[in-house]
């Protein structure tokens, strides 16, 4: 398959890159960062929502997702967040004012809030809206599989081809998650046949993603060689960049870290360690974390748009790796 093609530069990378930090985060000290993140995703977060009232710029979905997954392992959040999911719900289903469904700008954004979404809670209301946001996943599917990464993602620092296969993959994986219909199943088809086909991507966003759905599908032989992957990505100073030949930042961290867990990597592994350690070391004092534009014409400077998806991925990272 694809993925061998990168066999050896993975050993390669691995032989390069050296021990990975000895000093180990506390629990206490994980929790405490993951704290003082949350303040920062809720007001950024909520200036969107209440100033530029948009669900289409890929900043509620994240906000929403980090912030539930904060909820569940009992950190303390706004109470608004409840009402904040259903506006993102409802705001995404609405038709916007060319008529068309607003979700449709924003499958990626649509994706993260079906996956912050409690797939065992059977309210009638829930239930529905989770089966109305699959829907949206499901239009405008290419013939040969894929989806078109949506609004300014195709202009990002990777090959436009990337993008389109990572968007692609977080849909599917949103609908597996979301479980198999009459209606999704062909889609699903289509989009794994399409995924299998394609080849290794530059990012670490590529790999995570593509374990999570390894994960999803139960294909051991394909996850165990994306853990390997992952690993051999994993930079000295315990992080990982958004691109694989990035210098560490909060954004490929927290995708690795969520995805290696996801997959069954022992919260006490040394690669699990020396991301929260990264992490933990290099948050600012505002909670946030710098990370460089993902836009290939911002990529040299820290931009607030990579510095929010950052943040929001470091917290589902730290908050999915803490002790069981």
């Amino acid at each position: 398959m694809a993925l061998t093609m990168f066999a050896l530069s993975s050993l390669l990378l691995t032989l390069s890159l050296g021990a990975l930090p000895e000093t180990q985060p506390t629990t206490a000290q994980v929790r405490e960062t993951v704290q003082r993140s949350i303040p920062f995703i809720e007001e950024k977060g909520l200036w969107w929502i209440e100033e530029k009232k948009c669900v289409t710029c890929h900043r509620v979905g994240n906000m929403i997702w980090s912030l539930q997954a904060a909820k569940q392992s009992g950190f303390t959040v706004s109470e608004r967040l409840a009402e904040w999911r259903q506006w993102s719900i409802d705001k995404s289903l609405a038709n916007n004012d060319k008529g068309k469904i607003t979700g449709l700008g924003n499958k990626e954004g649509v994706v993260q809030i079906l996956l912050s979404l409690d797939q065992a809670d059977n309210n009638p209301e829930q239930k529905e809206a989770r089966h109305k946001l699959a829907a949206i996943l499901l239009e405008e599917q290419r013939p040969d599989g894929s989806w078109k990464a949506g609004g300014q993602l195709p202009f990002q620092k990777r090959p436009a081809a990337e993008t389109d296969a990572v968007s692609t993959m977080w849909l599917t994986l949103a609908l597996l998650v979301e479980g198999k219909n009459e209606a999704s199943t062909p889609a699903i088809t289509r989009a794994m046949k399409y995924i299998e086909a394609s080849s290794p991507g530059k990012s670490v966003e590529w790999y995570a993603v593509r374990l999570l759905l390894a994960v999803q599908t139960g294909d051991s032989d394909v996850r165990d060689q994306l853990v390997k992957q992952l690993r051999s990505q994993q930079h000295a100073d315990g992080g990982w960049g958004w691109m694989i030949t990035d210098d560490s930042d909060a954004l490929g961290t927290g995708l690795a870290l969520y995805a290696l867990v996801s997959a069954g990597v022992d919260r006490i592994d040394p690669a699990i360690k020396g991301a929260q350690q990264f992490l933990v070391s290099t948050q600012r004092d505002d909670g946030a974390w710098p990370v460089r534009g993902t836009k290939e014409k911002r990529k040299a400077s820290v931009q607030e748009t990579a510095v929010y998806w950052g943040t929001t991925w470091a917290v589902i990272g730290l908050v999915e790796s803490l002790p069981e």
